[in-house]
C-alpha cells in the first residue's frame, strides 16, 4: 500500500505539471497528430494513451463505446481501424471540446459522435460490441477530487463499478469489456472481484513495462459476460 501510494504522489506530480499547460498544443501518437486542450487528460505527460490507442484491436464495422475519451485518440483509433460508429464520452467539458476537434481534424464527423456526460448517463438504449475506458486506476478511499484528477483517481472504485455494472444493459450479445488499467497504481485483484460479482469472466489480452516518475505497468483487461445457463 505504502508503494502504491508513493507511485499515486508521483502521478499526481505529473498531473500538476500538465496543468501549467495553458494553450492548446499538438501532439503525436503513433504516427498521427492530434490537438489537446488545458485541463485534459494528457498523452504528452502520461504513455497508456500510446499503448492503448496501438494493442485494442478492433474488428471492422464493429459499434464502439468510449467512456473518459479525453482527448479522443483511442475513439479515433478506433474509427480508423474499422469501427462505423463510435461513441466518445467525457465528464470534462474541456475533453468533450477537445475530442470534438480531433474529430474534425481527421474528417471522422460521420462516423464519431462526443457527448458530455458521466459513464452511461448520456446514451439511451444503445447497444456496442466494444466498451473500453482506460479507467482511473488509482484506487484510494473517500476523498475529493479535481475534474483532472478524476481521470487517474477513483475515490473507492465508485465510477469504476458503475462503469462494469452498467454495461450489461449496453453492449450486444457477443460484446466485451476493454479495460485500461495498470496493477502498480491499482488494485487489480479488486477489479477483477468487481467483474466477478457483476457475472463477467475476465483474462488480460496484453501489457507493457513503462516509466512515468516511477516504472509503471499498464494492462489491457478483456471482460465477457458469463452466459446464463
Amino acid at each position: 500500500m505504502k508503494e502504491k501510494k508513493k507511485y499515486l504522489e508521483g502521478t499526481l506530480e505529473i498531473l500538476r505539471r500538465s496543468e501549467k499547460e495553458k494553450k492548446k498544443y499538438f501532439i503525436k501518437i503513433n504516427n498521427k497528430r492530434f490537438v489537446v486542450y488545458p485541463n485534459v487528460f494528457s498523452p504528452k505527460y502520461f504513455k497508456d494513451t500510446k499503448f492503448f490507442a496501438k494493442e485494442i484491436k478492433i474488428n471492422k464495422g464493429d459499434e464502439f463505446l468510449e467512456v473518459g475519451c479525453g482527448t479522443g485518440i483511442i475513439s479515433i483509433f478506433a474509427a480508423l481501424k474499422g469501427a462505423k460508429r463510435v461513441i466518445a464520452i467525457d465528464i470534462n467539458p474541456s475533453a468533450v471540446k477537445n475530442t470534438k476537434e480531433n474529430i474534425k481534424l481527421h474528417k471522422l464527423s460521420n462516423k464519431i459522435k462526443a457527448l458530455y456526460g458521466n459513464v452511461y448517463n448520456p446514451l439511451k438504449n444503445e447497444r456496442f460490441d466494444v466498451i473500453f475506458w482506460n479507467t482511473p486506476f488509482a484506487y484510494t478511499g473517500n476523498r475529493k477530487t479535481t475534474i483532472l484528477e478524476r481521470a487517474v483517481i477513483d475515490p473507492n472504485y465508485q465510477s469504476t463499478k458503475k462503469f462494469i455494472r452498467g454495461a450489461k444493459k449496453h453492449l450486444k450479445k457477443d460484446g466485451k469489456l476493454i479495460i485500461g488499467f495498470s496493477s502498480t497504481l491499482g488494485h487489480l485483484n479488486y477489479l477483477k472481484k468487481i467483474l466477478k460479482d457483476a457475472g463477467y469472466f475476465s483474462k488480460k489480452l496484453k501489457s507493457v513495462n513503462s516509466k512515468e516518475v516511477h516504472p509503471v505497468k499498464f494492462e489491457i483487461i478483456e471482460a465477457r459476460l458469463k452466459e446464463k445457463n
